[in-house]
């Protein structure tokens, strides 16, 4: 047998080897990198606004899926939601800004002495529960940017690291000028605003999932999402005395909130949803990873 053939030999042989490697490898990674690519940020809203959701607030951040926490600043629990937040750096949390104090019986008011910003509140110096009536009062933005700023400021003046800014309820987004403060703070305090960061909100809505289905169909979404950033909005909630009275003014409100909030807490810290996300690989971020990873612009 000539050398020349037991090289080529040889030279075949090898090249066999290093394709079967690079197909076995591609095949094994196919579905895995398909994995990596859904990335999704669960963000709570209301922080501070009873003891009850500050407490379930610690539960999904330290036995569940939460990534990201917004606090209404103005809300009578405020300062323990700031402690927690103090004591929990780890935790990735935003200003949930407000101008709107929705529940019957339960009401807060500006940050600022309501006269300052008369056209924010009623003659009792409290937020609207409603857009409607917060609208009719026809609220001034330069009154607006004052009392928004101030939430900013207090949430920065009790130690907080903030990470991103949202808005509650629907009154910020009813006028162009509102949206115009809104994008304006985000500029000045160097902060993103969620939803804004290439995030798919829709796909993982669950708000209005009645209480039994919440945990199954948060679970068919995670099995089917596609590659993407998505973002899951929960308020987390306990069943208790106190949230038991909350009872929504919003003529489109959840009846039995309680029942919503605790449920949502029960799918985000539920074993079947952290395993789904283990087996898809999916993976969970916070707006301060996507900041420190640069994928965030702020306009």
């Amino acid at each position: 047998m000539s050398a020349n053939f037991i090289k080529k030999g040889n030279f075949i042989a090898a090249s066999a080897v290093i394709l079967s490697t690079v197909f076995f490898f591609l095949l094994a990674t196919a579905g895995e990198s398909v994995d990596r690519a859904v990335e999704l940020v669960v963000r709570g809203d209301d922080m501070g606004m009873t003891q009850a959701a500050n407490e379930a607030f610690e539960i999904a951040f330290n036995q569940g899926i939460l990534t990201a926490g917004g606090i209404i600043v103005p809300a009578p629990w405020f300062e323990d939601a700031a402690r927690r937040c103090r004591e929990n750096r780890q935790w990735s949390v935003g200003v949930h800004l407000c101008v709107n104090a929705e529940w019957k019986d339960y009401r807060w008011r500006p940050v600022l002495p309501y006269n300052l910003v008369p056209s924010l509140v009623d003659e009792d110096g409290y937020f609207f529960p409603t857009a409607r009536a917060f609208m009719a009062r026809n609220p001034q933005p330069e009154e607006l940017e004052k009392e928004l700023r101030a939430q900013l400021d207090r949430a920065l003046d009790r130690g907080l690291r903030l990470d991103y800014l949202d808005t509650h309820m629907d009154s910020l987004e009813t006028r162009d000028e509102f949206r115009g403060v809104v994008r304006k703070l985000a500029r000045e305090y160097g902060l993103p605003i969620s939803g804004q960061c290439g995030e798919d909100r829709e796909f993982f809505n669950i708000y209005d999932v009645v209480p039994e289905l919440k945990e199954k169909v948060l679970l068919e979404k995670l099995q089917t999402a596609k590659p993407g950033l998505y973002l899951l909005v929960v308020h987390p909630g306990l069943d208790t005395p106190e949230e038991r009275a909350i009872v929504d003014l919003n003529p489109d409100g959840l009846k039995e909130v309680y029942r919503y909030r605790s449920a949502e807490v029960k799918a985000i810290t539920s074993p079947k949803i952290k395993r789904a996300i283990a087996r898809r690989n999916i993976k969970l971020l916070s707006y301060r990873d996507l900041r420190e990873q640069g994928r965030v612009k702020i306009n």
